[in-house]
């Protein structure tokens, strides 16, 4: 059974978010922003089957300022919807030993099939009649209403054998890992089942080899009669008493002290693990509960058990290469995963649809996904039917539930079909904000872009409190040295700047901006490409007001030509002479700026990394830096803060 949505209401910093449940889910952001809340609720609502103790905390009930307390909270509530992806997906067995639990729904795929989903709601609120916090468990119908039937109640023992979770977290201790008490490693230890004929030889062969071991040493023989004085002192009987143990002699008492051991790296001595650094510790105790999946979990839970893994942090102490393995790795682990990472190496090959990116709004964590679909509620027309027949598979229309649906963004001309269809109905208004929401699913293009020049190689972006946006890598050298300059370095307040030009399109990544919440800032060329990439913007749903806000454009027509007639071409003209230029000045002693800037444009790259150079020679002071990137800077700086 595959987890497919979690809500969650006033949980620590989570005031309200409903987040779909992938096979494997990725938690990306910056500290402090919710992760490990999430990820604890999900652990804690489904973590524990003795429901007579709350497993939440007084710190775990959300209080939006002081003056409010856990007491006079509005309580916890966390829903976990399950279901299936296809009908007849689930073993029957889970129907047979579930109940009434196990809701059918409507399959979207096709109205005339249906499909199974179970709805639980865990809620956590104090009582004041009974002075304590009262946690309960009830499943829901597929309408979001409570079954109330008691047979359905006293299901929920039975439903968690279906989904056990998992908890691996940042700091993981190697000890408890590999202890006798571990989940993992204990149960391993005691499902190993030696046939008696076997036992028998065993305990044989270590009686004789411990035997070898005393009688090959004088003074252990010396020391056992010594110690044999016990039984006349205590007049023992005459049996001996006394004898030594070289080794363990039983074999439960041989597996309670077994060890994993490896060799350390150009060595054939063997090392127990906690000899070995914190990345080999960390990946053994990962490997272990897939191996613990692999092997045990069937002995443990019914056959149809679906288990999640919840996980924080599994680069932690990894170099860049081992974190992009073990990313693969994690993927063929035969069960659901939520994972949270700070690592851009550890997204890299991730489907982009499967990231979950947390972030601060105030005191609250909101979260953001890419959607694959918007869907809108209208009514039934035969025009609308036709339009959709005519799209081959763009659209789709749900007539039970009158909801129309795209896949894709809606192009002008479609916008304008819809837009008559509906113009004088009730539901004008919601087809517009459907038009304009569409235009934020990603294209297969777009999607490519973003894995090529993102995903894959500047996976840090994710992990930005904002985005600068430039055109080419001469603005991403000058405006990094620029903030330096004036003493708000960037990479401080986490702005990564991006050079979009060489990146794929502008459009691209201000859509994911906008979809995933990262404030932006933009700086563009005077001329063709510059009205381009406005007109990108446009068409995501940016209104004029705010393309005024977010887009800087330069006066001149590229940046090589603004920083000529903006204060540096004196440096420039130093550079082109040291490129073998001969610079001509007029009879006022001027030069020909625009014929200097086509110069250092031949080598734009080259040129700004020398112009860096020749200004941190000077020792550049913030006076010239121009207002136009300055006050660009302050205002990226300013939003990342908010």
């Amino acid at each position: 059974m595959l987890l497919k949505e979690v809500r969650i209401k006033n949980f620590r910093s989570i005031r309200e978010v409903k987040v779909p449940i992938a096979k494997n889910t990725i938690l990306i952001g910056e500290n402090n922003s919710g992760k490990t809340a999430f990820l604890d609720a999900i652990r804690l609502a489904l973590g524990k089957s003795n429901r007579k103790f709350s497993p939440f905390s007084e710190y775990d009930y959300f209080l939006n300022d002081d003056n409010n307390n856990p007491h006079s909270s509005e309580g916890i509530t966390i829903e976990f919807i399950f279901r299936e992806e296809k009908p007849n997906q689930w073993p029957e067995k889970i129907s047979q030993i579930l109940g009434e639990i196990v809701q059918p729904m409507i399959w979207e795929e096709d109205e005339e099939e249906s499909i199974n989903q179970i709805w639980l709601r865990i809620t956590s609120k104090y009582d004041e009649s009974q002075k304590d916090f009262i946690i309960e468990n009830n499943f829901l119908n597929v309408n979001g209403v409570p079954l109330t039937s008691r047979s359905s109640a006293n299901k929920y023992r039975d439903f968690l054998q279906f989904t056990p979770v998992f908890y691996l977290q940042a700091l993981r201790d190697i000890n408890d890992t590999f202890s006798t008490s571990s989940p993992f490693w204990g149960r391993f230890l005691k499902q190993i089942n030696i046939p008696k004929e076997k036992m028998e030889e065993i305990q044989t062969s270590l009686s004789k080899i411990n035997q070898d071991i005393i009688s090959s040493d004088s003074n252990l023989d010396e020391m056992i009669k010594a110690l044999e004085s016990i039984n006349r002192v205590l007049s023992l009987n005459n049996k001996e008493v006394v004898s030594i143990n070289a080794l363990p002699l039983k074999t439960w008492d041989i597996l309670s002290k077994a060890q994993v051991v490896m060799k350390g790296k150009g060595s054939n001595i063997n090392f127990p693990l906690e000899k070995h650094g914190q990345g080999t510790q960390s990946l053994a105790t990962l490997f272990l509960f897939q191996a613990y999946i692999d092997v045990l979990l069937k002995t443990n839970y019914a056959d149809e058990t679906e288990a999640i893994l919840t996980l924080e942090e599994p680069e932690a102490h990894l170099h860049p290469q081992a974190i992009r393995s073990l990313a693969s790795k994690i993927n063929s682990i035969s069960c659901q995963k939520i994972i949270s990472t700070h690592s851009p190496y550890f997204i890299q090959n991730m489907d982009l649809m499967d990231l979950r990116l947390f972030r601060k709004k105030g005191t609250e964590t909101v979260i953001h996904y890419l959607k694959d679909r918007v869907d809108v509620v209208v009514e039934a027309k035969d025009s609308l039917l036709r339009f959709i027949k005519a799209k081959g598979g763009k659209f789709k229309f749900n007539e039970m539930k009158n909801v129309l649906t795209t896949f894709e963004p809606i192009n002008e001309q479609e916008a304008k079909g819809l837009k008559g269809m509906f113009r004088d109905t009730e539901y004008f208004n919601q087809i517009e904000k459907f038009i304009e929401e569409s235009q934020l699913i990603l294209t297969h293009d777009e999607k490519n872009n973003l894995f090529t020049f993102v995903q894959r190689t500047r996976g840090e972006l994710f992990f930005a409190r904002g985005w600068l946006l430039a055109e080419g890598q001469t603005e991403y050298i000058v405006l990094q040295y620029f903030s330096e300059v004036l003493g708000i370095p960037l990479d401080d307040f986490g702005i990564s700047i991006i050079d979009y030009q060489n990146n794929g399109s502008p459009g691209a990544f201000i859509k994911l901006a906008k979809i995933l919440g990262f404030p932006w800032y933009l700086l563009t060329d005077n001329d063709d490409q510059g009205e381009s990439t406005i007109s990108q913007i446009k068409k995501i749903g940016y209104k004029q007001e705010e393309i005024d806000d977010f887009v800087s454009i330069l006066p001149q027509k590229d940046f090589e030509t603004f920083l000529t007639y903006n204060g540096f071409h004196n440096e420039y003209k130093i550079i082109a002479t040291e490129r073998g230029y001969t610079i001509k000045e007029d009879q006022m002693g001027l030069i020909d700026k625009d014929e200097l800037a086509t110069i250092i444009k031949k080598d734009k790259v080259g040129n700004a990394n020398r112009l860096v150079e020749l200004l941190k020679g000077k020792n550049m002071t913030q006076e010239r830096v121009p207002f136009l990137i300055k006050n660009l800077i302050e205002r990226c700086v300013s939003s990342s803060n908010e």
